[in-house]
């Protein structure tokens, strides 16, 4: 029903939703150990506040009691008062929020510790009637309503707790009601198909096509304008660098017409001076390569002192240098200008049976070595390739001169 990206978006939503709501059910189970934790405090404070009532209540009995010794007890009840007190205050701070209170049951622990010290005072004396009368008539009203406002306290906590923990129990049930419908959702919009579309009968989608074009034909016949003569072409070549111009395409073709008409070297020298011209290159060599292959000879040059090229003389196919590179490969290759030379390339000579030659052209300074001079050279290079043939290996000794082919220099010619 719906494309990929919106079934995983489906899934990213529902994951969201699924972990938003596991962190709200992992914080409401946080929220029940707390809840279980406080209600446990209030229980034992509780328990223990009444605890104390009733120790009161025996320490106080011992008083009037015969044969018992009034220094024990007198210690038993201080420390039951003690303990009473504390556990009122801790059960007053929990029933606070609740607006309920503990000040009664606090002015009773009060009242409690003046009347042991007057029980306390009349059994040392030995006026047992006192002492009981003061037992048995105020602390003992006072015990009752401390013990009713402990017990109080703790209805009141516990139906707090309990309401408490109902709450989060049904927040809990309802996050994973939420769950549960989200993936429910979910699953009925990637798994329910979508609407059939209803097909229509040949008569009626035919009746409907014939009412669309009788609506778009127009009444009035159409004008149709006077065909315009295309533009006439412009041959351009484009480059990294500046544009050649079409006088510069012409120029290519009349040097390339030369050349197919050459019949010696010495019109080869003047050719490439026209074809370095157009290259905007400073000279230019054509090395032809020996029988075997195994080397290259420079036959003609251009813009070269004749001696630098006597100098370099033949160079074997395996050298680091560009002309041996392009040699070796059949691949045009290309030097960058640097701060010492300017930018150089060298194109192989292709004949029927491989490659027999390259030329090699250094260029102008700020002149790049860019894709429209590499083709320009390229197609010197498939003319020339016409003209060439493998010149004679070179003599590993001192062998007869012999003469020399027309397009070919001697042996010791130098190249760059």
């Amino acid at each position: 029903m719906f494309s990929k990206s919106v079934r995983f978006g489906l899934l990213i939503v529902g994951l969201l939703i699924t972990a938003a709501l596991a962190y709200r059910a992992v914080d409401d189970e946080a929220s029940l150990g707390r809840a279980y934790r406080e209600d446990a405090t209030h229980a034992r404070a509780a328990s223990q506040a009444l605890e104390a009532l009733f120790d009161l209540r025996a320490s106080l009995h011992a008083y009037v009691a015969p044969g018992q010794g009034v220094v024990f007890w007198s210690r038993r009840a201080e420390g039951a008062i003690d303990t009473l007190r504390e556990q009122l205050a801790a059960l007053d701070a929990a029933v606070t929020p609740h607006g309920r209170s503990m000040a009664e049951a606090l002015d009773a622990a009060d009242q409690l510790a003046a009347a042991e010290r007057r029980i306390r005072e009349h059994a040392r004396r030995g006026e047992a009637l006192l002492a009981g009368d003061v037992l048995f008539t105020e602390v003992r009203d006072l015990l009752a309503g401390a013990v009713s406002q402990v017990q109080q306290a703790r209805n009141t906590l516990d139906a707090s707790h309990d309401a408490r923990i109902s709450a989060l129990r049904r927040e809990q049930a309802m996050l994973a009601a939420a769950a549960v419908l989200t993936w429910v959702v979910i699953a009925l919009l990637l798994v329910i198909p979508p609407a059939a579309v209803p097909e229509k009968k040949p008569e009626q989608w035919r009746q409907e096509l014939a009412a669309t074009i009788k609506k778009t034909i127009p009444k009035e016949p159409l004008q149709i304008p006077a065909p315009v003569p295309p533009p006439a072409p412009v041959v351009q070549i484009v480059s990294m660098g500046p544009t050649v111009p079409i006088k510069a395409v012409t120029e290519v073709g009349e040097i390339c017409g030369d050349l197919s008409t050459l019949s010696d070297v010495g019109a080869l020298s003047g050719a490439l001076g026209r074809a370095a011209a157009v290259l905007d290159a400073n000279g230019m060599i054509v090395w032809l390569a020996s029988n075997d292959g195994g080397s290259l000879a420079p036959v003609a040059s251009h813009g070269f002192d004749q001696k630098l090229v006597s100098r370099i003389g033949r160079i074997a196919r395996d050298s680091a240098n560009l002309t041996a590179a392009a040699y070796r490969d059949n691949v045009p290759r290309v030097s960058e200008a640097t701060a010492d030379a300017p930018a150089a390339l060298a194109v192989a000579l292709c004949g029927p049976t491989g490659t027999v030659g390259v030329l090699s052209v250094e260029l102008k300074p700020n002149v790049p070595a860019d894709e429209g001079r590499v083709a320009l050279a390229t197609i010197f290079a498939a003319q020339l390739a016409t003209l060439a043939a493998p010149l004679p290996s070179a003599p590993s000794q001192p062998a007869p001169s012999q003469p020399a082919p027309p397009h070919a220099a001697p042996a010791k010619s130098a190249a760059v």
